[in-house]
């Protein structure tokens, strides 16, 4: 193949090749999309460039710049700091700067781009309240602006100790509710309040408080939300001052609304007769009181217990005691009586001493025995009305003996619990014990034995 031939037939190779080429290029200029972001780029660009390096200049507020106050080292070592600010916490207060320049660079200025300061706070080393001049310079790589002025050019500032203290809340609500119905002390969602500020201000609060009026009748437990903690200074104003914090600043009061009732009161009774009512024998003052409970409770509370006699401890002749009022979870006592008197009258009552010499064992553990003297007796003071005191015997009092915890050993003092068989109005004065001995049960004599088992 010539020269001339090869040569044509490389361009006809490479020709199909330019035309695809031209093809991509005419389908990205024609299509509208892209045509349109690369105009609003072109656009942008240009416009920025031309701003930057145009003589315009604006004056431009920049606004919510937080202000630093650098106490001197003194000041700081005794604790001192600047705690407001024209009346507002240091945090809480901001200020404005207007600069001019460029527009495109003042445009674009932060918070952040300029610091505001106070000047002449190292002179201060005392607390009290200053007048401050506030300057303003810049910060960061934007600096072809200039600063015109500070707003505002001067505050007041009350430098201090800052420190937190703990109050009381009281509370004062007033409320009414039907004659039948009982409204109690509100409780508060939270007790106390923890106040924080300058010492020359937090000092003054004696008293946090919460009032509140009610203007209906109340029938029902209520809930008042959201109520304002104030401060309080010793003459009962009000301390309203934006350098102080408090935690919390609202509670809720939950007022008790309670349902009235009458109720006598009653006895509960240990080692008395059988079925013994008081009878003639006992009274109590007060017999009745006043109590309150929630809807759901008072209709089952009938009475309420003075407490517990035991009439061991009730010998004849004795007068009268003292006892605990008891009063049930969720009822309140309206007549704020703790004790009542409990008084007895032996009128138609009589005591008389029986000599018992036989005792019954009772809960023997398996393998054991008990034995006691034949010379064991034990005198046992009784009371009762006079009419079954004169028909009482010997046989009718039982003394008995648990053994439930005995062990092997040797002579050992127990309890001796005594009773008053066949009769509703006698008991035992007193408290018994008496000397026996326990042993396996294949060691007690014959006579033991026959005691100790016969009696069981």
């Amino acid at each position: 193949m010539s020269s001339k031939e090869r040569s044509e037939k490389k361009a006809a190779q490479a020709k199909p090749e330019k035309k695809k080429t031209r093809f991509s290029l005419e389908s990205l200029l024609s299509n509208d999309k892209i045509m349109l972001a690369l105009s609003f780029v072109a656009a942008f660009f240009l416009w920025t460039m031309m701003s930057m390096n145009s003589g315009e200049t604006v004056n431009y507020p920049v606004t919510e710049i937080p202000v630093t106050m650098e106490l001197s080292e003194d000041a700081k070592a005794n604790d001192l700091s600047v705690v407001t600010i024209d009346g507002m916490p240091v945090d809480d207060f901001s200020a404005t700067v207007r600069v001019k320049g460029n527009s495109v660079t003042v445009g674009s200025l932060k918070s952040g781009d300029i610091q505001v300061y106070g000047l002449n706070l190292g002179n201060i080393v005392t607390s009290g309240t200053y007048n401050v001049t506030l300057m303003a310079r810049q910060l960061g790589v934007k600096n072809n602006y200039d600063i015109v002025s500070v707003s505002p050019s001067e505050v007041k500032v009350i430098v201090d100790r800052n420190i937190t203290t703990e109050l009381p809340i009281e509370s004062q609500i007033n409320a009414t509710s039907p004659v039948e119905y009982y409204i109690g002390a509100a409780s508060l969602s939270q007790q106390t309040v923890t106040i924080g500020g300058p010492e020359q201000v937090v000092s003054k609060a004696v008293k946090a408080m919460v009032e509140s009026d009610v203007d209906k009748k109340l029938t029902e437990t209520t809930t008042l939300s959201n109520l304002e903690v104030k401060l309080l200074d010793a003459d009962g104003n009000e301390i309203d001052d934006d350098s102080i914090t408090m935690s919390p600043a609202e509670v809720d009061a939950t007022i008790p609304v309670l349902v009235k009732k009458t109720v006598p009161l009653t006895l509960d009774y240990i080692n008395a007769p059988e079925d013994f009512d008081g009878g003639s024998l006992i009274s109590i003052d007060p017999a009745e009181i006043e109590i309150a409970a929630a809807a759901d409770t008072i209709d089952s509370v009938n009475s309420i217990s003075a407490g517990t006699i035991d009439f061991n401890t009730i010998s004849w002749g004795m007068s009268s005691m003292s006892s605990n009022i008891v009063m049930p979870e969720g009822v309140r006592n309206l007549n704020n009586i703790e004790n009542a008197t409990i008084s007895f009258d032996f009128t138609d009552y009589f005591p008389k001493s029986f000599v018992v010499t036989q005792f019954k064992f009772t809960n023997v553990p398996d393998g054991l025995a008990a034995e006691y003297s034949q010379y064991t007796s034990l005198i046992v003071r009784v009371i009762g009305l006079k009419s079954e005191m004169a028909q009482l015997t010997t046989a009718d009092i039982e003394a008995s003996i648990d053994l439930s915890s005995a062990k092997t050993g040797t002579a050992v003092v127990m309890p001796v619990n005594v009773k008053v068989k066949n009769t509703t109005s006698c008991w035992v004065y007193g408290t018994y014990s008496t000397n026996i001995t326990v042993k396996s049960e294949g060691e007690v004599t014959s006579s033991s034995a026959a005691a100790s088992t016969g009696s069981q």
